[in-house]
């Protein structure tokens, strides 16, 4: 930490003009100054550089050698390594910056907190070894710096996200948040943090750009809390920046300034040997096209080009779009948003991919990320079957007071047929290529076992409630295996796209949806008729 007595010192020695607080320093002693004014003194020590600017003329920065041959490669070849390694596979390098940008109100944040809880989560504690399909390696103390939220919605926001995304219990998440170290400077107050703003550049007098008091303040923390903390998996590995417009400290459209941040950033990160993941912005106003949103990614971060040149990756986040015009929409991702079903609105699907790289092995396909109602986010780019059956997205339908919006982005009545399902065809006998065939009306007890164990398992249950296809499975395997019905209902097998293997849970679903009991959305069954509930079995018919 910086010293007062020392600081007044030096800004005699270097002849500063003097801010208010050091004329009375001696006469009232440092116990009697306010925190605002040892502020103003630090942050006048911190622009040491503003105030003795060398002359170029006389004094060298830099002494090159010349005819040393220190700079020879030959000195290097034995020891020097070209890896580039990385902390998440394909998507965060270990050392070194990257920044990830988008639209305001995407849902950045809440990404980035997602990966700083799972890179700080003990392996034993993670739920995967995976994020955004690449492989986690290592784990270690992870630094936020947040400029944006308070500390109540950030540390609201990590626990979400250790309970519902990564559905860790509560020691596991005492244990994680515990490694997850959160500076909110707007939660300060004045007597902790006196600096007029956390800007980590400003401008000198002679209107250089260099590190601000708080930027050094954040490096000692860094470097101290490493020094006392020598184990690889209890140091700070990295930090994450919200956001590049609110603690950058200039213009993203300044040049020299960019320039200097990204160049202080680099060498911060190779010498303490960490990563410095920025959230970055888009204009108010930006175009993205169906056929070169790949390729003019990077043109929509807001920024001169040292934004996309300097980090070593570039991702883009943003809301997956509808193509085209009103009388004709090609969905986004329209796979997983047909296997999401029409209660999923557009607004909550996310798409992520590496805008620009400046190394090997960047991931280069495209993420798509189903926002949770809780928590942060769930990666669908496969469509896992357990998705949808864990509930892990429910909970949308008590915020939905508008017309349900479609995979096209518009309401169920302006949908394109274009992109509605075709109707499930009628059949009772099953043939399956490389099985024999099966008559799928022998598994008929099987549906009455089903509907009887759903009226056990929700007795009360209100229109549009969600079932789960799993708790009803293993509550028949448990609870209703003396039953020789149970022999008729197998584990979940196909469905959304595909059809469903006769006898699976999920076809057996399929036939209470056919009576009208259940609504079928995606590979998700809902209530349709909470009274047909307390009535009588199926009829011949269904």
């Amino acid at each position: 930490m910086l010293n007062l007595a020392a600081d007044v010192g030096r800004l005699d020695t270097i002849g500063m003009h003097r801010v208010d607080a050091t004329h009375d320093f001696r006469r009232r002693g440092a116990a009697a100054i306010s925190s605002r004014e040892k502020a103003a003194v630090r942050d006048a020590v911190g622009r040491k550089q503003a105030v003795s600017a060398p002359d170029r003329t006389t004094e060298k920065l830099w002494d090159s050698e010349p005819g040393s041959g220190r700079w020879l490669a030959h000195l290097h070849v034995g020891s020097a390594d070209p890896t580039i390694r990385y902390r998440i596979d394909g998507w965060l390098a270990e050392v070194g910056t990257s920044v990830w940008f988008g639209a305001g109100s995407t849902g950045k944040t809440q990404l980035m907190l997602w990966m700083a809880a799972m890179l700080a989560s003990q392996v034993d504690d993670r739920p995967q070894r995976q994020w955004l399909g690449g492989d986690i390696h290592g784990t270690g103390h992870v630094l936020i710096l947040s400029a944006e939220d308070t500390r109540d919605q950030i540390i609201g926001r990590l626990r979400d996200v250790l309970q519902f995304s990564m559905g860790q219990d509560h020691d596991a998440q005492m244990r994680t948040s515990a490694r997850l170290h959160v500076m909110p400077f707007l939660s300060m107050p004045e007597e902790e943090f006196g600096h007029p703003n956390s800007s980590l550049f400003w401008q000198t007098k002679e209107r250089e750009w260099v590190a601000s008091a708080v930027m050094d303040e954040v490096r000692e923390y860094i470097s101290k809390w490493n020094e006392a903390h020598p184990s690889p998996e209890d140091r700070i590995i990295g930090v994450v920046m919200d956001s590049a417009t609110s603690m950058s400290g200039f213009d993203s459209m300044d040049a020299q300034a960019t320039t200097n941040f990204f160049f202080h950033l680099g060498r911060l990160c190779e010498s303490l040997r960490i990563f410095w993941a920025i959230i970055g912005h888009t204009p108010k106003t930006t175009t993205i096209s169906e056929k070169t949103y790949r390729a003019s990614a990077a043109s929509r971060l807001r920024g001169v080009a040292m934004w996309t040149t300097a980090p070593r990756l570039v991702v883009e986040v943003r809301l997956v779009q509808d193509w085209g015009g009103r009388r004709k929409v090609a969905p986004e991702a329209e796979p997983v948003r047909k296997w999401l079903g029409k209660r999923f609105k557009r607004e909550n699907l996310l798409v992520v991919y590496v805008a620009k790289a400046n190394l090997k092995g960047a991931c280069t396909g495209e993420r798509f990320l189903a926002r949770q109602r809780h928590g942060a986010f769930v990666d669908v780019t496969d469509m896992p079957d357990h998705v949808l059956e864990s509930g892990a997205l429910d909970g949308w339908e008590s915020d939905d007071r508008s017309p349900t919006v479609g995979d096209s982005g518009v309401s169920d009545a302006e949908e394109s047929p274009s992109i509605d399902r075709a109707p499930r065809e009628e059949r009772t006998v099953v043939q399956r290529r490389g099985r024999r065939s099966v008559d799928a009306a022998a598994f008929g007890p099987g549906t009455d076992l089903v509907r009887e164990v759903l009226q056990q398992t929700y007795p009360a249950a209100a229109v549009g409630t969600t079932v789960s296809a799993n708790r009803l499975k293993k509550i028949v395997a448990a609870e209703r295996a003396h039953d020789p019905r149970s022999r008729l209902v197998k584990t979940a097998h196909g469905g959304g796209s595909t059809e469903a293997r006769p006898g699976a849970i999920n076809w057996h679903l399929d036939r209470l949806a056919e009576s009208g009991l259940l609504e079928k959305d995606g590979r998700m069954f809902r209530f349709a008729a909470s009274d047909l509930l307390r009535g009588g079995g199926l009829s011949p018919d269904g």
